[in-house]
């Protein structure tokens, strides 16, 4: 039964691969634990609207399945550390392959390591704090024809390290979706 599965995902006709891919999405990153070492004590993050924009550009000596991108994101993650709202931008490297699933669509994984900035919070003179953005994502494309590829993302958000002058900042896996456009 897996050999048959197998020659049939091979004997599938393939989507047409451009080496280059753009896309933008908009998500939501949902609410999770964010831990304050110096002071030893867990706070949340998240609950916000994401914005990102990635390039993709995939290998041909690979057979155009696996690529190296950038990105980056934008949003404004509630920071109970702070208790408000501070606005944060990512950008950084993206590994990806993309694999046939039929005719029409694509399964994409991605994973995503970058620097993390946050501005805002109790002093505005001094930003809340940086971090390491270490992300992974496995986005579903789909063919509507040759130009427009909706997409819908889901994955997760960490930062294992990071923080400001007062403390280490950082969380555990944190779950986040988008839907998009890939050009």
């Amino acid at each position: 039964m897996l050999f048959y599965l197998l020659i049939l995902a091979v004997s599938v006709k393939a989507q047409d691969l451009k080496p280059n891919e753009f896309s933008v999405s908009l998500g939501y990153m949902f609410e999770g634990e964010l831990y304050a070492a110096e002071i030893d004590q867990y706070f949340s993050v998240g609950e916000t609207v994401l914005i990102r924009g990635e390039f993709d550009h995939y290998f041909s000596s690979m057979g155009d399945r696996f690529g190296l991108g950038a990105y980056y994101t934008l949003g404004f993650p509630f920071y109970s550390y702070f208790y408000e709202e501070v606005t944060m931008h990512e950008f950084g490297i993206v590994l990806k392959a993309r694999f046939n699933a039929s005719e029409q669509i694509q399964i994409k994984p991605g994973i995503y390591t970058g620097y993390r900035a946050y501005s805002g919070g109790l002093d505005p003179g001094e930003p809340p704090g940086t971090g390491f953005g270490l992300n992974a994502t496995v986005a579903f494309q789909y063919q509507l024809n040759e130009k427009i590829k909706p997409f819908i993302d889901l994955g997760i958000m960490t930062q294992p390290t990071g923080g400001n002058d007062a403390t280490d900042i950082t969380y555990g896996p944190t779950f986040q979706v988008n839907v998009g456009i890939t050009f």
